[in-house]
């Protein structure tokens, strides 16, 4: 799973989407051809999260609204989530998980 922040270059701007939900493994902000400014404020206005330095506070119920609802997916959703609070990686109240962010042109 990862959150795309992207210019498409067909007139309609900056686009926030979650991307690739099913995959559970890794988690990361990837900002393709816009710069740290303009992706905060697409991740701000769609509610995803947040641009924090290098890494991205994304809020976990818009993740988890990215799934397919299914028990193996949350389990295995929960089981991330529960991942990235044992490193730090997560807010205090669990409303946010910290992904770091990848930058391409």
């Amino acid at each position: 799973m990862f959150v795309l922040v992207s210019d498409a270059g067909d007139g309609n701007g900056v686009r926030a989407t979650i991307t690739e939900p099913e995959n559970l493994k890794q988690l990361h902000a990837e900002f393709r051809r816009v710069d740290d400014e303009t992706a905060a404020r697409a991740l701000r206005d769609t509610g995803i999260g947040v641009v924090d330095g290098d890494h991205a506070w994304l809020k976990t119920s818009a993740l988890r609204a990215a799934g397919n609802g299914s028990a193996e997916w949350m389990a295995g959703f929960d089981a991330m989530l529960a991942y990235a609070a044992s490193n730090g990686w997560a807010s205090a109240d669990g409303s946010q998980v910290r992904a770091h962010i990848v930058r391409s042109s």
